[in-house]
């Protein structure tokens, strides 16, 4: 028999909309909505539950849409620290994990791991083993031996590309990562590490299997490469070019902005020293190339690239670069679930999806930092904190 919840809100964002509505009580059977109503529409009907958070405003849980479970960037010179022994990256990964439910994120995409460390993390998330998000993972990133991706695997050839993407995917992976570019521009132009046959492959090869492609690129010729040969998600674009803005406003390519590597200055800090000036130098040029992105009116998702417990800042950098509350917020939600290919099943608060939920103290349309108000989360029907 299924167990069936009210839950009795005062306020509800759907994901959808851009005010508030006063529907503010939805009925869950097991992970799923089956209503969204007026309370004395609903609080007659029969329930085994009862949650009331009458006066607060529920939305639906927030999605990461790039990150790296066993990063910290809080520590120093972490990007080192993912070499660390793998059982101390698993640690670390459930501690990310724990902070990021408690800020109300109730789906990571993990754009790669050391060995296959975040299948693993998946497969416990699942079995109840501990509490973390729901996890959409891409195994092992896939680059150049001579090009960028620290928490990558060198791969060189069409051929040897071909063969890791095929054992991703035996592996579980939900999606393909790929390293085309580095992350700063520098004196130069900016380089692709793959070749476009090495490009094409990746993506043909990913198709094949079923799995979407994303791909670290921050602008250059293989950006063009890979929205020609079809990439499905496009991470960070720093520095992309207004012509490459146009193109990707018209593709099936989607954007996942990721700000704070660039744009917190502690994060940027703790970089590798030599890496430090130019990510300050190159802050301006790269914040407004991303409202550059926005303002085209294109849709765009939002990641931490492993800030974890900290969307909410990324939400606000979304904002300081132009986007409505109402985009930030879409970004981190619906649009999130585009990035995942989970629309159908998360990222907006509608009968027949699951339950995933978010109750915060205030309305985040009108100030977004009202999403650090966490007053309780819901994932699949659950209520995991409160």
């Amino acid at each position: 028999m299924k167990k069936t919840v009210l839950l009795k809100g005062t306020y509800l964002w759907d994901g959808v909309g851009e005010e508030l509505s006063k529907k503010g009580t939805i009925r869950i059977q097991d992970d799923r909505i089956t209503a969204i109503d007026y309370w004395d529409k609903l609080s007659n009907q029969h329930h085994d539950q009862l949650l009331d958070f009458t006066g607060m405003t529920i939305m639906p849980g927030l999605i990461d849409a790039h990150t790296h479970l066993s990063m910290d960037p809080t520590l120093k010179n972490y990007l080192g620290h993912m070499n660390d022994p793998l059982e101390d990256l698993r640690t670390r990964a459930i501690h990310m994990m724990e902070k990021d439910l408690s800020a109300g994120v109730t789906t990571c995409r993990c754009l790669g791991d050391k060995e296959f460390l975040d299948i693993d993390l998946r497969h416990a998330v699942e079995s109840g083993d501990f509490s973390g998000p729901r996890l959409q993972v891409a195994t092992r990133g896939i680059r150049s031996p001579q090009g960028h991706g620290f928490v990558g695997y060198p791969f060189a050839g069409p051929e040897a590309i071909k063969s890791a993407i095929l054992e991703n995917v035996d592996a579980g992976a939900d999606f393909i990562k790929i390293y085309i570019t580095g992350t700063l521009k520098g004196a130069e132009e900016i380089h692709s590490y793959l070749t476009h046959e090495e490009i094409s492959v990746a993506i043909q090869t990913a198709h094949g299997a079923g799995l979407r492609v994303a791909s670290h690129c921050v602008g250059g010729i293989g950006l063009d490469w890979a929205l020609d040969l079809g990439l499905d998600t496009l991470e960070h674009a720093y520095h992309i070019e207004p012509e490459q803005v146009q193109q990707l406003s018209r593709c099936s390519t989607f954007l996942v902005l990721t700000p704070s590597p660039i744009l917190t200055d502690q994060r940027v800090l703790n970089l590798p020293a030599p890496l430090i000036p130019g990510h300050f130098e190159e802050r301006s040029i790269i914040f407004n190339n991303m409202a550059a992105c926005i303002a085209s009116g294109m849709p765009f998702a939002v990641g931490t690239d492993g800030m974890h417990g900290e969307l909410v800042s990324e939400v606000g950098y979304l904002v300081d670069m132009g986007a409505t509350p109402h985009q930030a917020l879409q970004a981190a939600t619906i649009n999130g679930a585009k990035a995942c290919n989970l629309e159908v099943e998360i990222g907006s608060l509608e009968v027949g999806k699951c339950a995933d939920i978010l109750i915060v103290d205030g309305n985040p349309l009108n100030d977004v930092n009202k999403l650090r108000n966490v007053v309780a989360v819901i994932k699949a029907g659950e209520l995991v904190i409160s």
